[in-house]
Parts: structure tokens; sequence; C-alpha cells
């Protein structure tokens, strides 16, 4: 059920967007070529970061079943004004890695996922952060918190930000 889809706009910054369709398998796929079509088909248009995740939203809940939806995390990155534009509906935390302080500023998930509201329910309000070089965006879907080691014991959200907190080579965080 996860998803991962990029494209750079006409203005030269690049859309991502994480998402995680609710389920397994051929049920939890049904959403994906939606999503897909909307976001490449506005991205390459020209479209802002909250006209693509209206349009999906309502795309969404128009041909999901009940209790099918995805979270998601979308990002703009604008490399000209050096900035970050986020939202996150459900998926958890996560981070843009500050490379000169190797301290993380939080995207912090605010929103229900995509799918699960009308569209006048539906906020589409982001977080803005500034970004200089050699700083690094960093999204995950819930795999990595709910991995489980050989002590049956999560991975969880603190062992994640102990490693970015522990790292010393801003290059080698996503090895570590």
């Amino acid at each position: 059920g996860d998803v991962l889809l990029a494209a750079l706009r006409p203005s030269g910054s690049m859309m991502v967007l994480l998402g995680d369709f609710t389920g397994h398998g051929l049920p939890a796929a049904i959403g994906a070529m939606p999503l897909a079509a909307a976001f490449y088909g506005m991205a390459h248009k020209g479209f802002a970061l909250t006209d693509i995740l209206r349009e999906i939203n309502q795309k969404l809940k128009s041909i999901l079943p009940v209790g099918v939806f995805c979270c998601a995390t979308f990002l703009e990155i604008n490399y000209r004004e050096k900035t970050v534009t986020a939202w996150n509906g459900g998926l958890p935390d996560c981070f843009i890695y500050r490379h000169d302080s190797k301290t993380v500023d939080l995207i912090k998930s605010t929103h229900l996922p995509l799918g699960v509201v009308s569209d006048l329910q539906f906020k589409a309000d982001c977080q803005h952060f500034d970004l200089e070089y050699g700083d690094r965006c960093f999204m995950w879907s819930d795999g990595i918190h709910e991995a489980i080691n050989s002590q049956s014991e999560m991975y969880g959200e603190e062992r994640l930000l102990e490693v970015f907190e522990k790292n010393t080579s801003p290059k080698l965080v996503f090895d570590e």
C-alpha cells in the first residue's frame, strides 16, 4: 500500500509525495492510480501543492470504500528560494535534518489522511521551512517504527530519533 511519487514543476521546484494506503495487497493499491494521475498531471502543469492535495483528497473520497484511505506526507522543495512546504496527514512525523547543527525539525502529522473527509472539511494548510545548503528531508511510512527486532521489540520513534541525535557525519545518517 506504499507509494512514492516525485515530479518537477515548471518553476523548477520538486514535489514529493509519500503515501501509505490502509490494508495490504490489491485492496490497498486501489487508490494508487488515481492518486498518481492527479499528482503527475497537476504537478507538471504547475498547480500549487494545496490544489493538488484537494484534488487527490476529493478523488480518493469519491472512489475508495469506507475505511480505506491514504496517510501521506507531501513536500514541495523550492531550490531557488531554499524552502520546503510540507503537509503531513497521518504518517509518522518526518524530519528535516539540519546539516550545520545536526538537529532535526519535525514535519508534524497535523491532518487527517487523504480520502477521509469531504472537500469542505479538508484542511490543506502547510508547514514552511527555510533550508540551508546540506539540509536533508527524511520521510517514511510506519514500516520503520513498526519493524521488530529479535526480542520482539518495535524499533519505534525514539530509536529513530536517536540515530539522528548520535550522528556525527550528515552523509552517513541514512545508512546509520
